[in-house]
C-alpha cells in the first residue's frame, strides 16, 4: 500500500514539472533576444564612456576653472564684522565725498545710489584703485555695512598722492581727529605677519577699527573700516 501512494505521489509530481515548463513565464525565443539585446553593450558606446580622449577634457577644464582663494580674504577686515554705527554727521560727509571734491580727471566711474533702506557708493579710478563704501539705514540711523579703499599692492608706501584725499576722508569719518597724523601711525604700527602672505596693521579710530593689509600673491592694498 505504502509503494503505491508513493509511486502514486512520483507520477504526480513529475506531471506537474511537465505543466509549468510550458507556462507563460518559461523563456520563448523573442523573450530569450530581447533579454540579450538589453544585457549586450553597443561597442561604440562603451569605446566612448571610456575613451582617454573623452574624459581627458573633462578633468582638464576642472582643473582650469578653479581659481585660486585670494590670501586677502583671510585677513581680519574680510570676515564677517556687525556694521557700526556713524552720526549723521559723518554720514553727511560721506555723501558730500561722492558729489564734490572729486580730482574727476582721476576718476573712471562713480556710482551713488539711495534707497529708503541705505545707501552706496563706488568710485573706479584709472589706475584701478577703488573706492566703495555701503550703509545699511535702521530707524533713521546709518550702520557702515562695509569702507574699503582697494589698491595695488604697496606695502612701503600705500597708497599714493592721487588716493590720499580718500584716504583721509575714510579717517575722517572713522572718527580720527587728525587723519593725516592717523594714517602716518597706522602704517608705523607693528605688523601682523601671522597670515600667509600678507601683512596686516590696525589702529582703533574712535567708531572703527581701520585696518590696512597688504598682499602680495593678490597685488593688493586694502584699506578698510570695520
Amino acid at each position: 500500500m505504502k509503494v503505491m501512494k508513493l509511486t502514486l505521489t512520483l507520477v504526480i509530481t513529475t506531471i506537474f514539472v511537465a505543466c509549468d515548463s510550458t507556462s507563460s513565464d518559461s523563456l520563448t525565443p523573442d523573450s530569450a533576444k530581447a533579454i540579450k539585446t538589453t544585457k549586450t553593450p553597443d561597442k561604440n558606446s562603451r569605446d566612448e564612456s571610456v575613451s582617454p580622449s573623452n574624459t581627458k577634457p573633462q578633468i582638464q577644464q576642472a582643473f582650469n576653472t578653479t581659481d585660486p582663494t585670494p590670501f586677502i580674504t583671510r585677513t581680519p577686515a574680510k570676515q564677517a564684522h556687525k556694521p557700526f554705527f556713524l552720526p549723521e554727521e559723518n554720514v553727511r560727509k560721506i555723501r558730500n565725498s561722492f558729489s564734490k571734491n572729486q580730482n574727476e580727471k582721476q576718476i573712471k566711474n562713480k556710482q551713488f545710489d539711495e534707497t529708503e533702506y541705505g545707501f552706496f557708493a563706488v568710485i573706479q579710478y584709472y589706475d584701478d584703485a577703488i573706492l566703495d563704501y555701503s550703509l545699511d539705514k535702521v530707524n533713521n540711523k546709518y550702520f557702515v555695512k562695509m569702507s574699503n579703499l582697494r589698491g595695488n599692492y604697496q606695502p612701503l608706501e600705500p597708497f599714493n598722492n592721487i588716493h590720499k584725499d580718500a584716504v583721509y576722508k575714510m579717517l575722517d569719518i572713522s572718527g580720527a581727529d587728525n587723519p593725516k597724523v592717523f594714517f602716518q601711525e597706522l602704517i608705523s604700527s607693528p605688523k601682523i605677519t601671522k597670515y600667509k602672505g600678507c601683512t596686516v596693521q590696525q589702529k582703533q579710530s574712535k567708531y572703527a577699527m581701520v585696518d590696512l593689509t597688504s598682499c602680495e600673491f593678490d597685488n593688493r592694498t586694502d584699506l578698510s573700516l570695520y
